[in-house]
């Protein structure tokens, strides 16, 4: 049986709606979210910076900063797609609100122990495999319930506007660790996270369910391997997800690598550092906030920002000093968040409502479970070779990945779509009936 793709207009937009990017907020809810996700955004990247520099001066070597990451992301990597079929089966703003509590005490616990000055590297690895489980049951979950809020003919600019503030956290959190840590010590920067999440668990529980575009999904045996199947089964969504793949693995390694930049490259202290991070958060917002007026998203574009990203992010490799580095920072924080966001808005338009939070889970799954496999190998290259040529592997396997979808993909002055991108091939009716019937309200 031959599936369709998904009935998702791609320019329905008005002159009058373009000029209104910012719409979604408009919903209550919707502005809640938003404001949890600040607050929780910036104590989340706190923390990372904090983790970093924590396992930087621990062990003063890149390969210990890959296990930090592997430690971080390598729980989503595992248990992706089953917290993916979870959200597709629970209330998601409860599933929300517990993991926010949890990850509450969990910075909390990080906290106590480095001010106890007994943070020993297999104890500092131990709390943070602990928030990995943590995030990989949460983000899935906080992916899938922005389409909730805000309804199917919003989505594109819903995570358009999502992806900026997860960008501003990036931008608050590097720039609080760097004052924390110079401060009042690396300690403080997971009891201020901590404090962060229970401000945005105090949010989350003011958003109205009754107010929530939500999807029933059936409840049926069988839901893991029938999100894999239809997910595989669609060209765009899984060329979009190989995409983001290979360049989550080999290019966005930059906890790894900016540690080691401002330490062994540049000479530099925690100002260095914090500088890199928050050149990069900063080009992140105008790359997220790009998407909300785009009126068409597809692979060609994904493509054209990938290689985009790899000329950035070769930049960084062949500056000669910080300055240069910082500027070559802020165009690879632009084009990074360009890619990511768009591919985000295309896999939440293109797939079935029904699939939404195992899709979402599988893209987590490569965007972040990709850095446990990738900062291993990146931080070794590290070590043997310098930062500079770890940074310069991560480029040319963006600049390889885009140009060979790029080779593929059809001339627009022949035929824009193939046939193969038209319309999937041949999946089991069960899982078509699972993803197509259960879609209220939707044409």
């Amino acid at each position: 049986m031959l599936v369709a793709m998904p009935n998702t207009p791609r320019d329905r937009h008005t002159p009058r709606d373009r000029r209104h990017a910012l719409r979604s907020p408009q919903r209550r809810n919707f502005r809640l979210f938003l404001a949890s996700q600040v607050t929780s955004q910036s104590g989340t990247w706190l923390q990372f910076v904090a983790l970093a520099w924590l396992a930087s001066e621990l062990t003063r070597g890149g390969a210990a900063l890959g296990w930090v990451a592997v430690a971080t992301f390598g729980p989503l990597l595992v248990l992706g797609p089953w917290t993916g079929a979870l959200a597709d089966r629970v209330d998601k703003r409860r599933l929300l609100i517990a993991t926010q509590l949890l990850v509450v005490g969990q910075a909390a616990a990080l906290g106590a122990v480095v001010l106890a000055g007994v943070g020993t590297v297999a104890l500092v690895y131990g709390l943070t495999l602990g928030y990995g489980v943590l995030h990989a049951v949460e983000n899935p979950v906080r992916r899938a319930f922005v389409a909730e809020l805000v309804g199917e003919d919003r989505i594109a600019n819903a995570v358009s506007l999502n992806s900026a503030i997860i960008a501003v956290g990036r931008v608050l959190g590097p720039l609080a660790a760097g004052a924390l840590i110079a401060s009042a010590g690396i300690g403080w920067c997971f009891i201020v996270n901590a404090v962060s999440h229970l401000i945005a668990l105090a949010v989350l529980l003011l958003i109205r369910r009754d107010a929530l575009h939500i999807t029933e999904a059936a409840r049926e045996p069988g839901a893991v391997r029938a999100g894999l199947r239809y997910v595989w089964s669609v060209p765009e969504l899984r060329i979009a997800l190989l995409l983001t793949g290979v360049v989550a693995t080999f290019g966005f390694n930059h906890q790894v690598l900016i540690p080691l930049l401002a330490h062994q490259t540049f000479d530099g202290g925690v100002g260095t550092y914090t500088l890199f991070y928050t050149a990069i958060s900063v080009g992140s917002v105008f790359g997220a906030l790009a998407v909300a007026r785009l009126r068409e998203i597809d692979l060609r574009f994904l493509a054209g920002a990938i290689i985009a990203f790899a000329l950035a992010n070769g930049l960084i490799a062949i500056s000669p000093n910080v300055a240069l580095a910082v500027v070559a920072g802020f165009a690879t924080g632009a084009t990074a968040l360009l890619f990511v966001t768009a591919s985000t808005a295309l896999l939440q338009q293109r797939c079935a409502p029904a699939m939404r939070g195992r899709v979402m889970a599988l893209a987590a799954m490569v965007l972040l479970g990709g850095l446990p496999i990738g900062a291993p190998i990146v931080g070794w290259i590290a070590d043997i070779a310098g930062p500079r040529a770890a940074v310069a592997v991560g480029s040319m396997a963006a600049l390889l990945a885009g140009a060979i979808v790029l080779r593929h993909l059809p001339s627009r002055n022949t035929n824009p779509t193939p046939p193969e991108f038209v319309e999937a091939s041949a999946i089991r009716s069960s899982d078509v009936r699972e993803a197509e019937e259960v879609r209220p309200g939707v044409p």
